[in-house]
């Protein structure tokens, strides 16, 4: 929800500007209307609002001043012009102060409604854009952290920091309320993805009782949830990040952890449990992958483990197949994984334990004649629906190919795992989309079925060598230069 500003010196104009945005549901908050051009300028400095919507001509300052004197103390807030003058002089200044819009009064419905679309898609762009980097850059080392977060936080910081991470049901979601903290707490808000925000509080003491209370009242908006521990000092802030959206993926080893707190992973259980499961399969201990995975869900439930267990137990059955020479790994999709991977190659610790079943029981493979024919099949699909969520054992069930012989097809015919292969389609589509399209880097995301800025941004760097940003500006001064 961005927050607005409104001004000018006619009341009746303040309530049709008001009527505007509050048809516009949740994307909107007016945080100050008033008729006094100073008072508007004083609620700007402080509050810092998305945007501001303006007359030009008003008594003791003009729309331009407002503009001038807010970009002179470093505020980037957009604005829109909404005036009773029509002369072309007004408008060419508005436009070079830097406004988004002019308006003309009475509204327009019809043109203002277009008005506010394309203000809140600049807005969710910018802040996309914005967030991300500075997401970035809190995580880099040797990073003045706490200078950075004084850039974002309205007051003088606290001692304590804490980072929660939520994804929501919906797209648009209202992050501005959603946490009730103590009155000696504050907090910044970062938008990584188009349900995925991450809140870092700063405060005196530990907020995770309020937070956890917050968080389980909205649950008809919130998906799921993940709350680091507290921690003095903003150099912890890169820890507390990533430890927050490690817990937010609980969820992926019971469902019924819609928020959770972090925990620390429990290495040398899952270690040992790992091993028996691997001497279990050798011996043909489990009759089925239902026996194994209800052995594994058992487990975790009975530990309180998490997705890092997840992932800690996973990696072990890599190191397995590698360590044994007679396994043709090569032809496995097994490859080590960290919790971000995991997500995108398996649903759930169900499926990845129906996976490691199928794998490493090595049962007789039902390979159908025409097993062939359907990998075709299956590829073609994959090659039209690679922007959605596809995982291997689902498409295996779907084109009736036994999971472990589709692992060995997919490296036979393409060179590559499934996984590798998803990521490949998905790069190329992403590199030609900003090469040729005017569509912004989170919109890219979101075409080739990514729902993490973060995560996008930081597997097209491991593949193209860059950011999209900068593969984007490369690409743009080529064709400048070729053209």
């Amino acid at each position: 929800m961005y927050r607005v500003v409104i001004v000018d010196d006619e009341p009746w104009a303040l309530i049709g500007i008001r009527k505007l945005i509050e048809r516009n549901g949740n994307r909107f908050k007016i945080i100050c209307e008033t008729t006094e051009p100073s008072k508007a300028l004083e609620v700007i400095c402080e509050e810092r609002p998305d945007v501001v919507f303006t007359d030009i001509r008003m008594p003791e300052m003009t729309g331009i001043e407002l503009m001038q004197k807010t970009r002179a103390q470093g505020i980037d807030t957009d604005f829109i012009v909404i005036s009773g003058f029509a002369e072309f002089s007004y408008v060419q200044h508005a436009l070079q102060e830097g406004a988004m819009d002019y308006q003309l009064k009475p509204l327009d419905m019809d043109k203002a409604e277009e008005m506010l679309d394309k203000l809140y898609r600049k807005l969710e762009n910018k802040r996309s854009t914005n967030d991300l980097s500075f997401y970035m850059s809190l995580l880099e080392e040797f990073k003045d952290n706490q200078s950075l977060l004084n850039m974002r936080l309205r007051h003088k910081p606290y001692k304590r920091y804490q980072v929660v991470t939520v994804y929501f049901k919906h797209a648009e979601y209202d992050d501005v309320v959603l946490l009730e903290l103590g009155n000696r707490a504050q907090q910044t808000t970062l938008k990584l993805g188009p349900k995925k925000c991450v809140f870092i509080i700063n405060s005196d003491e530990d907020q995770s009782e309020l937070i956890y209370r917050s968080l389980t009242s909205n649950e008809h908006v919130v998906d799921k949830a993940g709350i680091s521990l507290s921690s003095d000092g903003a150099d912890q802030v890169p820890v507390l990040l990533k430890t927050s959206d490690i817990a937010s993926n609980d969820c992926f080893v019971d469902l019924s952890k819609r928020v959770s707190q972090y925990n620390k992973s429990k290495k040398s259980l899952v270690k040992q449990f790992a091993e028996n499961i691997i001497e279990g399969l050798e011996r043909v201990q489990y009759k089925n992958m239902k026996e194994l995975s209800s052995v594994i869900m058992s487990y975790f439930s009975e530990h309180s483990l998490g997705i890092e267990d997840a992932v800690f137990l996973w990696n072990e059955f890599v190191m397995h197949t590698l360590k044994d020479s007679d396994n043709s790994s090569q032809l496995l999709d097994f490859e080590f994984l960290d919790y971000s991977e995991m997500k995108e190659k398996f649903m759930n610790l169900e499926s990845l334990s129906e996976y490691v079943f199928e794998q490493l029981s090595d049962p007789e493979r039902e390979q159908l004649g025409d097993a062939n024919n359907k990998f075709k099949e299956l590829l073609q699909y994959t090659n039209k629906n690679f922007h959605e969520e596809l995982f291997l054992k689902d498409l295996s069930t779907k084109f009736f190919i036994n999971v472990s012989y589709c692992c060995e097809l997919f490296k036979k015919v393409t060179g590559m795992t499934f996984s590798q292969y998803m990521t490949d389609l998905r790069m190329k589509k992403a590199s030609e989309l900003l090469q040729n399209s005017n569509l912004s880097i989170a919109d890219v995301c979101k075409s080739v079925g990514y729902s993490d800025y973060f995560y996008f941004n930081k597997v097209f760097k491991r593949n193209l060598g860059c950011t999209p940003a900068k593969y984007r500006k490369t690409s743009g001064d080529l064709n400048a230069l070729n053209s």
